[in-house]
Formats: structure tokens, C-alpha cells, sequence
């Protein structure tokens, strides 16, 4: 299951993001404290805490700029695959 604080601990542990001043709803890719290489790390942790595969046409902003969009399309993507199954 993905949460706000697994995620934390993801941007912090694996990318070495400070993320003291970073809340739900901060701005990741247009603030520029993720960039294209942190992308792919966050898109294998997705799929691995998941369980589902991130279609590439999904992968914008409005999917994965701040932590609120990512757990909300984690949230619909999770819910397809269980439904799928």
C-alpha cells in the first residue's frame, strides 16, 4: 500500500530529497525537486508498492507532480487492478 509517509521515506532514503519543507500538496517536477532520473525511481517504487503498471500516457503532471496526485493515481490505479482481477 502506498501512503504519504512510505512516500516520504521513498524521496528521502532512495533520492535523497530533504524533505522537511515538502508537503502533500508541493509542486515535485515543476519545482524542480524531482527531475527526469528521480522519475524512473519513482515509477519502479509505484509499480513495486502497488502491484501495477504505470501506462506511459499517464506519466504527466497531473498524474505525478505532488504527492496528493500520485497517491490519488496510485489510488485509481490499484482500484482498476483489483477490479481487473
Amino acid at each position: 500500500m502506498i501512503d504519504a509517509g512510505n512516500l516520504m521515506r521513498f524521496l528521502e532514503d532512495d533520492l535523497g530529497i530533504e524533505v522537511s519543507e515538502i508537503t502533500t500538496s508541493t509542486p515535485l517536477f515543476s519545482h524542480g525537486i524531482l527531475d527526469s532520473f528521480s522519475l524512473v525511481n519513482l515509477m519502479m517504487f509505484l509499480e513495486n508498492e502497488g502491484g501495477f503498471r504505470i501506462k506511459s500516457i499517464d506519466v504527466n503532471l497531473e498524474n505525478l507532480d505532488t504527492i496528493d496526485r500520485i497517491l490519488a493515481y496510485s489510488e485509481r490505479s490499484m482500484h482498476v487492478r483489483l477490479k481487473a482481477s
